[in-house]
């Protein structure tokens, strides 16, 4: 019934409504004869509540600082999961046993993924080692460009030497960067190497976690949103921002990546270049970095090129590179990651980058995550303020 209507038809002194709540709440009354003056939760509960939001702030902050050695296995975990849920959801509607098809799919992402992923981590390996041996030995010689400018402009050694520019020094150091570049790339495929254990814990936990984020990633989800206190439409919001983000920013980087390198590296083949396979990798990993990536590889080659008297193959290279290897990338990525991240093209670049600097080679896929949900999360909140 209508509380203004029962006032009404019983002409009571005082009428007031009760709503029945699934937990108790204690609530102190202030009141004048028959009106109401305030009403709000008693001290006691207010603590209590306090309390217990303390307690359960310090143990999460625990249980992160315990997890925190194994987030990127945790982490790509979930990537996969998310990648290859379809492909399960597949098998599931087939009637197989869920765990026997978190099995099945664990076996595709390995044959898929993991198996080429190594034959790759060993081709660079092997071809750095081939790089690094004939930059030290000077058969690749990058202080040669200085030459190669001055013959360009005439006079530049001695305009340099004017000005306080040691160009012996300058010969020396591009030597260096080169040298130190090609063995920053072998000493990490060997720290990798040497740190077996730890890998191979972080592959098991990745393995482990995978097979029960593949069975049970539907009951997962649904604990989370019933745990966590936000609106359940929100929560999924967010979850299904998530997912589309990392899939959008996965599937587009490898197809670029896949891409860029596979036509650098048959540009380079053709150019009769060698260590053709390593730059071609090279560009591949390189195109991570949206826009500029895959040119950090191929210009200094071109360049060399051009300066060691290869003029036609250095513009062959330098055309190839900028409408060919850079079209993919200007084509493809706003299409395969913007378009589906509702991310512009220079906040990808920023959050990849970011992601890189803070997490390694994972943060092309933590940056633009957190991008996303930084921008819905503040959308959110607006909704909210103007309700």
């Amino acid at each position: 019934m209508n509380p203004i209507q029962f006032q009404l038809e019983t002409q009571a002194p005082l009428s007031h409504c009760l709503q029945y709540y699934s937990k108790s709440v204690l609530f102190n009354l202030n009141y004048n004869y028959y009106i109401y003056l305030k009403i709000f939760e008693k001290k006691t509960q207010m603590k209590s509540k306090n309390a217990f939001i303390f307690v359960l702030s310090l143990i999460t902050i625990l249980f992160a600082i315990i997890l925190w050695n194994f987030f990127l296995p945790i982490l790509w975990a979930i990537v996969l999961s998310i990648l290859f849920y379809p492909l399960r959801n597949y098998l599931i509607n087939k009637k197989y046993n869920p765990s026997l098809v978190s099995f099945l799919t664990i076996i595709v992402i390995v044959i898929l993924v993991l198996i080429p992923g190594f034959i790759i981590f060993t081709v660079i390996g092997s071809e750095s080692l081939l790089v690094l041996n004939k930059i030290e030995s000077g058969e690749y010689n990058l202080g040669q460009l200085v030459n190669w400018f001055n013959a360009l402009v005439p006079n530049l050694i001695d305009r340099l030497d004017s000005i306080g520019l040691n160009t012996n020094q300058l010969i020396e150091q591009l030597n260096n960067i080169g040298v130190g570049a090609t063995k920053f790339i072998v000493s990490l495929l060997m720290s990798t190497g040497q740190n077996l254990l730890q890998f191979f814990l972080s592959f098991f936990i990745m393995l482990y976690l995978l097979f029960f984020f593949l069975r049970d990633g539907e009951n997962i989800i649904k604990s989370c949103i019933e745990s966590f206190p936000m609106d359940d439409n929100q929560e999924r919001f967010l979850i299904e921002k998530f997912s589309t983000v990392i899939k959008a920013t996965v599937k587009g980087t490898i197809l670029i990546a896949i891409a860029q390198g596979s036509i650098g590296g048959l540009i380079l083949l053709f150019l009769d270049i060698e260590g053709a396979i390593l730059w071609g990798a090279m560009m591949a990993l390189f195109s991570i970095l949206p826009g500029i990536g895959a040119s950090i590889i191929w210009l200094p080659i071109a360049l060399a090129l051009i300066f060691n008297g290869a003029l036609l193959k250095g513009l062959i290279l330098i055309i190839s590179g900028i409408f060919i290897i850079g079209l993919i990338d200007n084509l493809l990525r706003p299409y395969l990651v913007g378009k589906e991240t509702n991310l512009p093209d220079y906040l990808i670049l920023l959050s990849t980058l970011g992601g890189i600097t803070i997490f390694g080679l994972s943060g092309f896929i933590i940056g633009p995550v957190v991008t996303a949900l930084f921008i819905a999360l503040w959308s959110t909140f607006n909704s909210y303020k103007s309700l």
